[in-house]
């Protein structure tokens, strides 16, 4: 890990949110703190953490979680650095998010190093899914999943049952994305239809159907687009006819579901 870079950049989906993404060899942070809520995931090496008066090491899939207000420094945990990706969460921001919580957040996280692999993949699949074209739906999806889980299991907030919601609701956003989904609708969208709020459609629907809505979305569109390319339409032509943002989007979507290029996939 020779080569040091960084980006750094807003989410133009979430207000509040600033988002990095580093390899860092010998590079060192002075003593400073952030006014957000800081949440990173280490992808390679380890980093070096002082906090609180105490140096610490975030090894490899491993999150660091850093309050705000906390003076603290990064620096080299390993002989080949470090390579991460970080949130930067404005609090005002996090509190209209987290609104319509039944029970409200306190963005505080109770340890800066926690080990939790499937924590770990949704934090860093909503940080790719900021950096790269995605679903509208996919993006608010993954940012209630994985923020809630942080919260819940490592803060101050605590897990609600949703007793009151109905399968119906589910249903309804089911048909809705089913109906529309060459259209990429939202989870606000999905809101108004159901009447329920996103934390509690969300996991109602992943209790009910076994996916979340996102993933719902993705698999209806990969099935259109299989029969389109079955019927003889091209790549572009069942690409732009699902929605996709691009090819690309599309080739990785589609291999992921059935495991192969939508290309090879015209040719059997």
């Amino acid at each position: 890990m020779s080569v040091e870079t960084s980006k750094i950049w807003r989410s133009d989906t979430f207000k509040g949110v600033e988002l990095l993404s580093a390899r860092y060899n010998k590079f060192e942070f002075s003593k400073h703190w952030h006014d957000e809520l800081a949440i990173g995931m280490i992808e390679e090496g380890a980093e070096g953490l002082y906090y609180r008066g105490q140096n610490l090491v975030i090894p490899k899939r491993h999150i660091v979680a850093i309050n705000p207000g906390e003076v603290h420094t990064g620096f080299s945990g390993s002989k080949q650095g470090w390579q991460y990706r970080m949130f930067y969460f404005n609090l005002a921001e996090l509190a209209t998010q987290f609104s319509q919580r039944d029970l409200p957040i306190n963005p505080i996280i109770d340890s800066p190093k926690i080990y939790d692999e499937a924590l770990f993949d949704s934090l860093r699949q909503l940080h790719i899914s900021l950096e790269e074209p995605a679903f509208l739906l996919s993006k608010e999806s993954l940012f209630v999943l994985a923020l809630d889980k942080l919260f819940t299991q490592y803060g101050s907030a605590k897990e609600q049952a949703y007793l009151g919601i109905s399968k119906a609701a589910s249903y309804r956003a089911r048909d809705y994305i089913h109906d529309n989904f060459d259209a990429n609708p939202s989870l606000t969208e999905l809101e108004a239809v159901t009447n329920c709020s996103k934390f509690q459609l969300i996991k109602h629907f992943k209790t009910l159907f076994g996916i979340t809505p996102h993933q719902y979305l993705i698999l209806i569109k990969v099935q259109k687009a299989k029969g389109l390319l079955a019927n003889g339409a091209s790549c572009v032509e069942a690409s732009l006819a699902c929605g996709f943002y691009d090819q690309s989007h599309f080739t990785r979507n589609f291999k992921k579901a059935f495991g192969t290029s939508p290309s090879n996939y015209q040719i059997l």
